[in-house]
């Protein structure tokens, strides 16, 4: 008999997609690794993958600060 599991398509960049792979190996919540940019993973593991997802990229992503030029007097 077949068994019918509830699941979200996910596109994203190649980059995204090996830390979901990374993440995966922690919980398990990939159901197909379909290609390079897309996922199918379980819809009751949502709101962990966004949160790790979340904590994943504030930790290595650095927003760039504009640079002020002197305002000539």
């Amino acid at each position: 008999m077949a068994k019918a599991i509830k699941g979200i398509f996910i596109e994203c960049e190649p980059d995204i997609r090996e830390v979901l792979l990374m993440l995966d190996a922690k919980e398990k919540f990939i159901i197909e690794d379909l290609d390079s940019r897309h996922l199918f993973i379980n819809a009751a593991h949502l709101a962990y993958v966004q949160s790790q997802l979340d904590k994943e990229l504030e930790s290595t992503v650095y927003e760039v600060e504009a640079m002020q030029q002197p305002k000539n007097a």
